[in-house]
């Protein structure tokens, strides 16, 4: 597996050229480094899950490369997804809290990827040190996930599939989208559509059709890409 972390041994030298996460925002280069050198470096490989709901929240990740997503297992058995993780983006937040939590969410890798770790004892400490990073662990808490949650409530709100998907695939290619030269590139297959928008996987595949001979999207192994994402709502 590749990895563009600078590394020594498992020590973190350095990030992959321009990853800038928020947690580590308004810092000084001399105080990420510093921040840096007390994590591990860990390669995760897709469909690997990294931690587990209601499991002792016992370390901190910032995804440094590769796609997650948080997600939970009803009392049925029935999986529900909920956000969607990009390089940069942290989880495992539980970890942080000054008195021992368990984590409120489980978290799987979609793609190969790697992470920075740190251990709740370590972590702890860096709060302490530079409160900068609880500033930047509340402004996260604040927008990335309070508007993910938005988001799937506006499109589980939608009048039908049809608004439901739409709002959905919008949402997503604004939070996890890759602008490429065909489009909007969001890896997703019609089964994850499904289980976020509440319908079934041959309502997604018919609506994506549609959209595809529209020209609005093409459909690829895994992956979504939005050629006109402007259209989808009023399609």
């Amino acid at each position: 597996m590749t990895c563009a972390c600078k590394l020594s041994g498992n020590q973190i030298i350095g990030l992959p050229k321009h990853l800038n996460p928020r947690f580590l925002s308004g810092l000084t280069e001399v105080e990420i480094s510093s921040i840096l050198s007390s994590a591990k470096h860990r390669y995760l490989r897709a469909s690997s899950i990294v931690t587990n709901h209601d499991d002792p929240a016992e370390r901190f990740f910032i995804l440094t490369s590769g796609r997650g997503r948080h997600f939970m297992i009803t009392d049925e058995g029935r999986k529900i997804n909920l956000l969607w993780l990009t390089a940069g983006q942290v989880f495992g937040g539980a970890a942080m809290i000054s008195t021992p939590s368990r984590y409120l969410v489980s978290t799987e890798i979609a793609t190969d990827g790697c992470a920075l770790v740190w251990e709740r004892k370590a972590v702890r400490d860096l709060l302490l040190r530079y409160p900068k990073l609880l500033d930047n662990a509340l402004s996260i808490t604040a927008t990335e996930y309070i508007t993910g949650l938005i988001s799937a409530n506006v499109s589980l709100n939608a009048d039908d599939a049809n608004g439901r998907i739409a709002h959905l695939l919008v949402s997503l290619a604004n939070g996890i989208g890759k602008t490429t030269p065909a489009g909007v590139e969001m890896s997703i297959t019609n089964e994850d559509v499904a289980n976020y928008t509440n319908v079934t996987q041959f309502t997604v595949s018919r609506f994506l059709s549609d959209w595809e001979r529209a020209g609005i999207l093409t459909k690829q192994r895994g992956k979504i890409v939005l050629r006109k994402p402007e259209l989808l709502l009023v399609h």
